[in-house]
């Protein structure tokens, strides 16, 4: 390249960089501004105005470019921006998993300290930098239920003190209600125990992704892996013990396991037919239309205890989930509104 093309080519590549950089922290506020910096044809700049950028970038573009990378990345650099840059030109978002990002790109500082899972998505766009990961989405499925569920019931709570003549003229009104709260129930049900499964499933995925497995038994491998379709009584009690060398209290998974699953499983599974004896001989439809506040709040409560005694196991120094506040917090305000409390 000749002297004016390497010029003209550094200043791109400069511009570019930070507005990637700006899009990444959110500053940008349209793809046209995005854009604006990869639309000037800099070779055709006057000769003084290259020497200008020039000079600009190496005595502060540059040192801005590496401040920006050092500070968010562990080994981000101005050609990699660029590279980013044409990605984003050619898609205008991005969605790519964490561990494609960091091998492309680079690792993302204090990420496994906010508590992001390593199968997290990196997401791109005008709202910025920002990760996905299925655990937060049940999560939110969770508080929205119950959000759902605990208003549902304070409207439905103006009814109950009333006669059945005093309520028949809202028979139309009430009988929505009831539909919302059962949906919400249903909601909260399946929600948990996706959850539970998506977090131990997160954890095994994350154990082969990063420890040495070689020295694990081709039958532990397999559970991990989950090709003999593990069930879930199966990963709670042997996940502990592959993972940490530790047995999860049977108390912990108890109801989840011997009454909520019921629940679970019909909901999923919704037949006239009774289930196999081997698997408990119950009433499916009895278990669909006989889930009840109290079922709910123990499925939250127990899911959420199985979970956090898991992470105990992890070291000390282990970053929290960022997504279990939210949902022990929505499910204190729900145990509230209704004076209920879980034994």
């Amino acid at each position: 390249m000749k002297g004016r093309d390497k010029e003209a080519a550094l200043i791109r590549d400069a511009n570019v960089a930070c507005a990637v950089g700006r899009l990444l922290l959110g500053e940008i506020i349209s793809w046209n501004e995005f854009l604006k910096s990869d639309m000037v044809d800099y070779s055709k700049l006057p000769r003084k105005q290259l020497k200008s950028g020039k000079y600009d970038i190496q005595s502060n573009l540059q040192q801005r470019i590496d401040s920006f990378c050092k500070s968010n990345f562990s080994n981000m650099t101005k050609s990699k921006l660029v590279a980013l840059f044409e990605i984003l030109k050619s898609h205008r978002t991005l969605e790519i998993p964490y561990v494609e990002f960091c091998n492309k790109f680079s690792s993302i500082n204090n990420f496994h300290e906010n508590g992001y899972p390593v199968h997290s998505t990196v997401c791109i766009s005008l709202w910025g930098l920002q990760y996905r990961f299925p655990e937060q989405d049940f999560a939110n499925d969770i508080i929205i239920a119950l959000e759902l569920f605990s208003d549902t019931n304070v409207s439905l709570e103006k009814f109950k003190n009333l006669n059945h003549v005093q309520i028949k003229p809202d028979k139309n009104v009430i009988s929505k209600l009831v539909r919302k709260l059962d949906s919400s129930k249903r909601q909260v049900m399946q929600s948990s125990f996706s959850l539970l499964e998506c977090y131990l499933n997160g954890i095994s995925w994350a154990y082969c992704q990063i420890e040495n497995t070689s020295e694990l038994s081709k039958s532990k491998i397999s559970t991990l892996k989950d090709t003999n379709n593990a069930t879930l009584r199966e990963k709670i009690k042997k996940y502990p013990e592959i993972l940490f060398n530790k047995k999860i209290n049977e108390i912990t998974y108890e109801f989840i396991l011997n009454e909520a699953k019921h629940y679970r499983d019909s909901l999923m599974h919704p037949s006239p037919f009774s289930a196999p004896d081997k698997f408990g001989g119950y009433d499916k439809l009895e278990k669909l239309y006989n889930l009840n506040e109290e079922i709910i709040f123990k499925t939250i409560s127990g899911v959420i205890d199985i979970i956090e005694e898991i992470e105990s196991m992890k070291e000390k120094n282990s970053p929290t989930l960022i997504w279990i506040p939210g949902v022990k917090s929505q499910l204190t305000k729900a145990l509230t509104q209704t004076n209920y409390s879980v034994v």
